[in-house]
This record gives structure tokens, sequence and C-alpha cells, in this order.
């Protein structure tokens, strides 16, 4: 006598048995993908990393301040507003267009971060070789758009950290350059479109320019980082005008996580 269930039965021990086999051979022979650039707690290790086209406010103009955006060096992420008086950010990015610069600071009252647990500061470094191929002096339009490997020119040779911690700003901002009572600052704003006085002003009127110049950063936690910016357009243009939207920061920064002032970072440990 047949027994037609126990062919059933059957067919599906074999099919279990092939599922357990072909999982098996998944598991072994495909390893999830592992990120070298975090540490086993999920937080970033000392290295090079690059921000492109990071949305702060865009939809801001250049009648009032921009709604301002949080930013964890260490965490490499952006942080909600409603931590501003946490040790979680690094640089806050205000002001017009987000074009201001302020630390993490607990201690100082015109930080964002005041009443918190933050030890940040920030410090612009200008170096007068690279400064004397576009720029002739403060205040006035760029004699040329500085090329794009000065940026990095500048970048990898800040290697240290040579100031003096209390040099640190810890309220002040970095600014534009020259810009509403400003000194020297890492973005020249051209108000008037004075560099291209052939371009219409509809065209060159009120655009950014950055320059390259570095920035020291000591994060909330104490940590030492350096930052170059390249843009506050979408997608980087170098010749940024009118039709490219502000409200889009691209730039890059190496953290030192070791509690030195050791910057000569070349990749992710």
């Amino acid at each position: 006598m047949r027994y037609p269930f126990l062919r059933d039965i059957h067919h599906r021990l074999l099919y279990a048995l092939f599922a357990v086999a072909a999982l098996t051979a998944c598991s072994s022979d495909d390893p999830a993908p592992t990120d070298d650039t975090e540490d086993p707690d999920g937080e970033p290790v000392s290295g090079i990393y690059t921000v492109a086209n990071l949305a702060a406010d865009t939809l801001a103009t250049s009648a009032g301040d921009a709604t301002p955006l949080y930013y964890s060096l260490e965490q490499n992420k952006v942080i909600p507003a409603s931590e501003a008086q946490t040790g979680n950010w690094d640089l806050a990015f205000l002001s017009i267009y987000n074009s201001s610069i302020a630390a993490n600071n607990g201690a100082a009252t015109t930080s964002p971060g005041y009443g918190g647990p933050g030890k940040g500061g920030i410090y612009l470094l200008q170096y007068e070789d690279i400064d004397n191929q576009y720029y002739d002096d403060g205040g006035k339009p760029l004699k040329a758009l500085p090329a794009r490997s000065l940026f990095e020119d500048a970048f990898n040779r800040t290697t240290t950290v040579t100031i003096a911690d209390d040099k640190f700003l810890t309220g002040k901002r970095i600014d534009l350059d020259y810009f509403g009572g400003t000194k020297s600052g890492w973005a020249y704003y051209d108000f008037y479109g004075q560099m291209y006085p052939d371009r219409p002003s509809n065209e060159k009127a009120h655009i950014c320019y950055a320059m390259p110049r570095p920035i020291l950063v000591r994060t909330a936690k104490g940590n030492y980082a350096k930052v170059i910016l390249y843009s506050m357009y979408k997608d980087a243009p170098a010749d940024p005008d009118r039709s490219h939207k502000a409200g889009f920061l691209t730039f890059k920064y190496a953290i030192q996580k070791d509690g030195t002032k050791n910057l000569n970072i070349t990749e992710a440990n």
C-alpha cells in the first residue's frame, strides 16, 4: 500500500535541507560588508573625510540670516538644532548663506553652544605665498580665482596645530573676508560683481568665492581637526554665478582622535 502523505513529507524535508545549505553557503562566502573608517562603536576614526553638497538653508537669501546648521566632525554628520547646547556638534554654519562658522564652546557667551559642555575653538590659517597667487590686499576684489590645487596645497601643508590653545576663537566667528566689518575670512563676497565688470550684475553680483585658507578646529570633545571649504554652491562650481544654487556646503577635513595635535593624516586608520 502506498501512502501519498509520506511522499509529501519526504519532499518537504528535502526542500528544508536545501534551504539550510544555501543559507549556510551565503553566510560563509559573502560576509557582511564592513566600514574601515568606523570604530566598533560606529563612530568615524582618525582620518580624512570629504563632505559634498551638504544641504544647509537652501532657501536663504542675501536679505537675512540663514537657519543654522550644526555639524559633527567627530561623527561626520548633521546634528539637530535641538542639541545645540550639547557636546554633539563641532561647527555651526550661521548668518548670511550659512557663511559664518562658529565653534561649540559652552563657556563662551556668544557661542551657539553656550551653557553646554563643549570645549571647542576655531582658528583661520593664512599662508602668505598661497594668498599672493590670487589676492592683493584685504577688502579688495580677488585678482584671480584661486586654483583648486591651492586648496590642496594649503590643506596638505597643515600637518600640526602650531598655535596655542588660547589663540583659538571660542565665541567669535570666522566670517566672509572683510564683509560687514569683519577682517580676514574664509571666502570673498563680491557684493557688486567687481571681479567681473564686463558681466551683468544679475550674473556675478552677490557671489561668494572660497579661498584656500584652512581652519584649525578644536572639537567639542577637545580633539583637533583641520577643515578646508571649497564652495557654498551646489556641485561646488569653480566659477560660480547666480545660476548656481547656494546653501550647499562642500568641504574636506582631517580629524585626529588620539588626543595629539598631529594633523599629518593621509587616510583613515
